[in-house]
């Protein structure tokens, strides 16, 4: 019997506190690869929300996903703000929203995600 595969679709970026003065340079990243933005290396991201549709296809249901969420810098590393951990079971689920896991105690940007099972 094979893995039932799904596709998950990110919908909304929730920033409700950044890092920046006015806005946090974000990109998003599964299994190191970039997923968002797909035409530039960031977006500007202030507080609110933004609309993603991001597909991320052939994930196996019942398997957690990682989505990290960096912030870009242009004259030193680039920041890893945290990670949202989420586990798709089904088609059609959601939508649901995931809160970001700060990479440390010192971290104060907050974002989340939201997120749904296509069929």
């Amino acid at each position: 019997m094979s893995e039932e595969k799904l596709t998950v679709r990110l919908k909304k970026l929730h920033c409700y506190q950044n890092n920046e003065e006015r806005y946090d340079d974000i990109f998003l990243v599964y299994n190191d690869t970039q997923i968002w933005p797909v035409d530039k290396k960031h977006e500007d991201v202030p507080i609110g929300s933004i609309e993603l549709d991001v597909n991320i296809p052939d994930v196996k249901a019942n398997e957690q996903i990682v989505v990290e969420i960096w912030d870009h810098d242009t004259l030193s590393p680039n920041d890893l703000y945290g990670h949202a951990r989420f586990v798709p079971d089904r088609p059609g689920g959601g939508p649901y929203t995931v809160d970001m896991k700060p990479i440390n105690d010192e971290e104060v940007a907050r974002y989340s995600i939201d997120w749904e099972v296509l069929n």
